[in-house]
């Protein structure tokens, strides 16, 4: 039987992107989710990351992230697509075939050019053999909740484009793992695991700041991680499963010593 991909975003380390690919290889991890910002910031940029995961491992998930770019204002629209286009060159420099790009969280999107967006995406990237994660964030101005970006999946029917299911995003409005069922295993293209201490207040700072500096690593929290679990192998799902953990307190860890703790925790539910 096959075992679903591991990863760790790298957002929970700390130090130079050469030290967060050691440390999460080191503590197990098959790839990583690597951001625009470490390759940016890694001597050599994205040819040494390739070089290194060719050489020594971990792969790479995906490249995060494209913000904004369905239903972008139309001055902007030309320069998001240019941001695409460089996205897509990145990636293929890294030797990885999966970009995230998640629903807008613009109050001034352009509500009924979303679709032709995302079509667009899909079209572009399909010419350089690339798929898209569409992620529904809580504080998305449109598709915030799985179920919502499911429906628009299934209307622009775009082979290329799948899912993330992020569990903070789900449990943050209060949904649960029910927001899985009829969704096909094979339009998930991710899974993150990570915990909350509690359902935070439902205002979009609150969210964010939660988000972004507070999450837990899967079973330090209330999440029913169990019933995510269960319904995602009773689907028969083989994607990659890992660890998106923005937390402040253990970023200032030692990068080993926080990718061991991801990694002991993510083997807690996805062995």
């Amino acid at each position: 039987m096959s075992r679903n991909p591991t990863f760790l975003n790298l957002v929970l380390l700390n130090g130079e992107p050469r030290q967060k690919l050691k440390a999460a290889r080191d503590a197990g991890f098959d790839q990583v989710e690597i951001w625009r910002e470490d390759v940016d910031a890694c001597d050599g940029g994205a040819v040494a990351l390739a070089r290194i995961a060719a050489q020594q491992g971990p792969g790479f998930t995906n490249l995060q992230v494209l913000r904004d770019f369905s239903g972008a204002p139309s001055a902007l629209r030309g320069q998001k697509r240019d941001e695409l286009r460089q996205f897509i060159q990145v990636a293929q420099a890294l030797g990885c075939d999966t970009l995230q790009a998640p629903a807008t969280t613009r109050e001034d999107c352009c509500a009924d050019q979303i679709d032709d967006d995302l079509r667009w995406m899909a079209s572009e990237a399909a010419r350089y053999n690339m798929r898209i994660m569409y992620e529904p964030m809580a504080w998305c101005s449109v598709d915030n909740t799985l179920p919502l970006a499911w429906q628009r999946l299934q209307r622009l029917d775009q082979p290329n484009i799948g899912l993330v299911v992020d569990l903070f995003h789900i449990c943050a409005l209060g949904g649960d793992a029910s927001q899985l069922d009829g969704i096909p295993a094979e339009r998930i293209y991710e899974v993150q695991l990570c915990d909350m201490a509690a359902v935070p207040p439902q205002d979009k700072q609150s969210l964010i700041a939660m988000a972004r500096h507070q999450r837990l690593l899967p079973g330090d929290g209330i999440i029913d991680i169990g019933r995510f679990v269960d319904k995602l192998k009773s689907a028969g799902y083989q994607g990659p499963v890992g660890i998106e953990v923005f937390n402040d307190t253990l970023k200032r860890l030692p990068p080993e010593v926080a990718a061991q703790q991801a990694w002991q925790a993510l083997n807690r539910y996805w062995p």
